[in-house]
């Protein structure tokens, strides 16, 4: 424990700071740790590479479109796998361009494209071990991918069952209800639906029904102009 003087000290030498000075301490400012709001964990990354990270997670995670911890928790897992994956290819590719940057004009100095090409083929064979292990390490993690995949499709898939058969029951008690001339209470009967939600649940059973005994082999597609509102 530090005295309420010493804090005070404290606070006033933090506002005097300009931040890093030297190079090397420039250098590991630009490379900013944070804690993920999700996972809880501390990562570390340059802000490109942050602000790439984040803007495909956040991607992924809504058109995954999960709901509830696990789900949440499946979703981040694809979205960190699919950037492993994007990452293992940046690799390969950038192992490709050093040894053509380092090699350039070594082996065909008067013809561009068959020197790019012999180089090319003196990376394979020079770096074909760290290639194989990249290929391993984007196999296992494509199978990690896909396998979080299925589970997250798999219990989404038994939400909405689930969703489905619980808006079924709160529609039979709606209408039960107002046949009675009675106000539903949805929550009353452990619903999270609302009578809106529920109304335009029954409106659009009945229009599929009514689809289903209509004959639309004659139907044309037409065009509407939008009313002015």
């Amino acid at each position: 424990m530090i005295s309420d003087k010493q804090l005070e000290a404290n606070r006033a030498n933090a506002l005097l700071s300009t931040g890093p000075k030297t190079e090397e301490g420039r250098k590991r400012s630009s490379m900013n740790a944070l804690r993920h709001g999700i996972t809880g964990q501390v990562t570390t990354m340059t802000d490109e590479d942050r602000t790439a990270h984040d803007q495909l997670s956040e991607a992924l995670i809504k058109d995954l479109a999960p709901e509830g911890a696990m789900e949440i928790q499946l979703a981040q897992r694809i979205a960190t796998d699919s950037w492993r994956l994007n990452r293992i290819s940046a690799i390969e590719d950038n192992l490709f361009a050093l040894g053509l940057h380092e090699n350039a004009g070594a082996l065909c100095s008067d013809h561009e494209q068959i020197d790019a090409a012999l180089t090319t083929a003196r990376v394979f064979t020079m770096e074909a071990k760290t290639l194989q292990l990249l290929t391993l390490y984007e196999q296992r993690i494509n199978r990690s991918l896909q396998k979080n995949l299925a589970i997250l499709q798999s219990l989404q898939g038994v939400r909405r069952q689930e969703r489905d058969a619980a808006m079924k029951e709160a529609a039979v008690l709606l209408k039960l209800s107002e046949m009675n001339g009675l106000q539903y209470i949805p929550a009353r009967d452990g619903f999270v639906f609302s009578n809106d939600q529920i109304h335009a649940a029954i409106d659009r059973d009945q229009r599929l029904e009514r689809a289903s005994t209509t004959d639309l082999s004659k139907y044309r597609p037409r065009k509407f102009q939008t009313q002015a509102a």
